[in-house]
Order: C-alpha cells, then sequence, then structure tokens
C-alpha cells in the first residue's frame, strides 16, 4: 500500500510511527515548511494523550522529558479559588497528566523517522478518486498515484479546504490568544486557569523553573481595546490579575509571545474517497479539554487499526472515531459561545457557580471521556 502523509507535525509524525510498524505500507511525509517547526510553546498532555503514546510506542520517551501536574486548580482573576480536583484520584489513579515543549515532543516522534520526510514540499494538484490518489507537486520524488493520502496539515488544512471548497469549514471565535513559555524560578505551581471578564490566563508548568502560559480575550469585549501589540496587549488586559499572573506578565518583555485566533471546524471531517483526516485538520475545536495532540493520536491509532490487514476502510475508521470526537468538539466549543456575555455580572456569577458545583470544567470533561462508554473508542 502506498501511502502520502501531508504534515509533519504531530498528527503526521505519529501516524508514520505506526505505518512504520506495518510491512505492507510504504509511507512518504511531506512538509511545506523548510524544517520541523517548533511553533506552539508548550503543549499539556492529559491522561488519554498518555495513553495512546504507550500504543505509539513513545510514553517513556516522553515521560522523561515532561513534567507531571497532580492538581488542577481553577480561580478568579483575583485569584479567590473557583475549583480544584485532584488529578491522581480515581479514574486517573493509574493515569498521568503532563507538559513539556512542543519541539521537545516533536523531536521524540520524530526520532527515527527523518529520511522519510520531505521538507519544503507542498502539492499542486490532488485528483481525489475512489480508489486511489494521484497528485503532483513541487518536489518530482513525491508526484505519483497513491493508494491513499492521510491530511495531517493542522487546522489550516489546505487538503480539507480544497477537498469542501463549496462550504466554510472553519469557524472563528472572535477570540484573540498567546502563548509564550516564562521563566518562573522554582516555582511551585500546579496548572492555574484564571478566569477574568471575556478574559483568561492559564499557567501550567513544564517543568520547576519554566511555565507555559496561554491567555484569550473575546474581541469584542467592553474594556480593552486590542492594539495588536501582543506585549503591551497583554499587560494591559491582565495587569490588575492577582498571582500568579501578576509577576508572570511583569515578567515577559524578553519573551517570544505566538498570537493567534482561536477557530475550530465547523463539523468533524473524517475521510472523502480517498483522502482521510487526522488531527486538527479533522476536529480542530477550542483547548478546554486539551485535546489537540491527544485527539490526533487516537485519530492514528484508529487509522493505523483499519489498514493492519492491508485493506482501506475509512467507514471503519470513522465509526471508530466519531461519537467521542462530536462529543470532544462540542463540549470543548459550547462554553465559547457565552463568552463575550461574561462581561455581565449575572453571567459570571452562573459562569463560577458551575465551576464551585462542578469543579475545574476541563477534569470534568476527561473524567467523562474516562467512565462514559459511549464516549469510548470504537473498535
Amino acid at each position: 500500500m502506498k501511502v502520502l502523509i501531508v504534515g509533519a507535525g504531530i498528527a503526521g509524525l505519529s501516524m508514520a510511527r505506526l505505518l512504520e510498524k506495518q510491512e505492507n505500507i510504504n509511507y512518504t511525509i511531506i512538509e511545506k515548511k523548510a524544517s520541523m517547526s517548533t511553533l506552539g510553546a508548550g503543549i499539556a498532555l492529559p491522561f488519554n494523550a498518555l495513553r495512546a503514546l504507550k500504543t505509539i510506542g513513545v510514553f517513556d520517551a516522553v515521560m522523561a522529558q515532561a513534567h507531571q501536574v497532580k492538581e488542577i486548580l481553577y480561580t478568579k482573576s483575583n485569584g479567590k479559588i473557583l475549583g480544584q480536583a485532584n488529578l491522581t484520584s480515581a479514574p486517573f489513579e493509574n493515569d498521568h497528566f503532563v507538559a513539556l515543549q512542543r519541539s521537545e515532543l516533536q523531536g521524540i516522534l520524530a526520532a527515527g523517522l527523518e529520511d522519510n520526510i520531505h521538507y519544503s514540499t507542498e502539492l499542486t494538484s490532488v485528483n481525489n478518486q475512489a480508489k486511489g490518489v494521484s497528485v503532483e507537486s513541487s518536489n518530482a520524488q513525491v508526484t505519483g498515484d497513491y493508494d491513499l493520502v492521510i491530511a495531517a496539515d493542522g487546522i489550516n488544512s489546505t487538503i480539507r479546504t480544497l477537498q469542501y471548497s463549496a462550504t466554510p469549514t472553519l469557524y472563528n471565535h472572535n477570540l484573540t490568544g498567546w502563548r509564550f513559555i516564562v521563566k518562573a524560578p522554582n516555582h511551585q505551581l500546579q496548572p492555574t486557569y484564571m478566569l477574568g471578564n471575556t478574559d483568561i490566563f492559564m499557567a501550567y508548568p513544564l517543568n520547576e523553573d519554566e511555565l507555559y502560559c496561554y491567555a484569550h480575550i473575546h474581541q469584542e469585549n467592553k474594556f480593552h481595546k486590542l492594539t495588536g501589540d501582543a506585549k503591551t496587549d497583554i499587560k494591559h488586559i491582565f495587569s490588575s490579575y492577582a498571582e500568579p499572573a501578576k509577576s508572570i506578565i511583569e515578567a515577559i518583555d524578553d519573551q517570544e509571545i505566538i498570537t493567534g485566533e482561536l477557530k475550530s471546524v465547523t463539523e468533524a471531517r473524517f475521510y472523502k474517497d480517498r483522502i482521510v483526516f487526522v488531527g486538527d485538520a479533522a476536529n480542530a475545536c477550542s483547548p478546554l479539554l486539551q485535546q489537540g495532540a491527544a485527539a490526533a493520536f487516537e485519530d492514528v491509532i484508529a487509522l493505523a487499526k483499519t489498514l493492519k490487514d492491508g485493506g482501506i476502510n475509512l467507514e471503519q475508521y470513522k465509526t471508530a472515531r466519531k461519537s467521542r470526537i462530536d462529543w470532544i468538539i462540542n463540549f470543548s466549543d459550547k462554553p465559547l459561545a457565552s463568552v463575550k456575555k461574561m462581561d455581565k455580572a449575572i453571567v459570571r456569577f452562573i459562569r463560577n457557580t458551575v465551576i464551585r458545583i462542578l469543579g475545574p470544567m476541563n477534569v470534568f470533561g476527561w473524567k467523562k471521556l474516562a467512565t462514559n462508554p459511549d464516549l469510548a473508542n470504537k473498535d
């Protein structure tokens, strides 16, 4: 079987590691960038991501680099606790929750695969048919016919856009977000989510001396006009936050800030003819449940199972993933519909009351993923 993987990110590299184990598959990876991308700062991996990494075969390597966390804390912007949850108790007593630099994770996934990656390579033509895909490329070595093309080219997937050209495939939530890593010697923090009005600030430990930070705000909020300069906007929006945000914001002058807009797929896409979608190309959504990498890992495991005996049954892949993915997208994105309304005190009161009752919303969702049999991956 001849397979082309488009994208050498987390999803594409994970897919390649699984195909590497199958003798009947000849795969090639293409990446439009000139080298391995490290964009993304840090990455948090919840329990199901770590379970999947055992199947992919890099669990030990990731754990050797990662920082394990044991508690999640939600607070108001003034530091008052709204909810907290222990990540070492049932149903997670045998699981792990970790974070590490994205470049470290990609390096682990890429180890030993370098000879199969063609960088600076883009598809110039794709003819997708029921029994195969003919492609033309900027790299003559890649041009040809494939039994299967795996679109692992991220949230802004070119292949997805071309295959569904008649309809929008992404939805913009009108949230401007920032990601960065900051030095914080001996911070002694567990993951902390600080909730303001339409703004939120997260600090997630990467190790004992570094924090991965994420922040966002609704573009149509009532109190802060965005200038477009990341550091200026961050300082202005979060200057009134309590610790740990206060000290972190004061230390960002020398940090590289990644700015973006939060987007989700309009619906999950699984396959079309002989093109199959995995990771963010298939199911990008809000990071509430931190399912970006986790969903990608589970996608490629499910797809690899359907290819194991030499057949290509993409409906089986869709069946394996659809109920779980649809629930993840809905759970992750549904709260975003009310973000703009958080400028109103009564709406914030309701949000805060729900968190006080249910605990941190991401942990509540993780428990559903871990225990609800209707959301399990189907064989």
